[in-house]
């Protein structure tokens, strides 16, 4: 456990974690919903409420992962603030061009909501992170 421990505390593979991370996430984002690469089995069919919340669910939860993921990434290399700032204008820019780009799939466009849950999501994991520092 202790061996464990150590490895995830490398620089390289905390690294290699959020860009993973990043590039699956970029990915679930920019597939075609008619025929996605990954079918993770998410609810299809016409826009509800309870869909809609779901899906925000998700949102904010996939960018606080990714601002959080980062964060601890970069902390290996630069002060605590200076990976909290990196973390969240990743996150973000990340949340602003997958929003962007979906516009450019055949059956997939921008959301303003998406794009809000998105940005949240980043913002929320950075004041969670921010309080449980000081």
């Amino acid at each position: 456990m202790n061996h464990l421990f150590q490895v995830l505390q490398a620089g390289p593979l905390r690294l290699t974690l959020a860009i993973g991370w990043s590039l699956l996430l970029t990915l679930l984002l920019l597939q075609p919903e008619a025929d996605p690469v990954i079918d993770l089995g998410l609810p299809r069919g016409d826009s509800s409420l309870e869909r809609e919340i779901f899906f925000i669910a998700l949102h904010l939860l996939a960018f606080a992962l990714t601002c959080s993921l980062w964060c601890w990434a970069l902390a290996r290399f630069v002060d605590r603030r200076a990976s909290l700032y990196a973390a969240v204008l990743i996150a973000i820019g990340l949340g602003i061009a997958t929003e962007t780009l979906q516009s450019l799939t055949q059956d997939r466009h921008a959301s303003p909501i998406d794009l809000i849950a998105n940005l949240g999501g980043a913002l929320i994991a950075a004041r969670i992170i921010w309080r449980r520092w000081r």
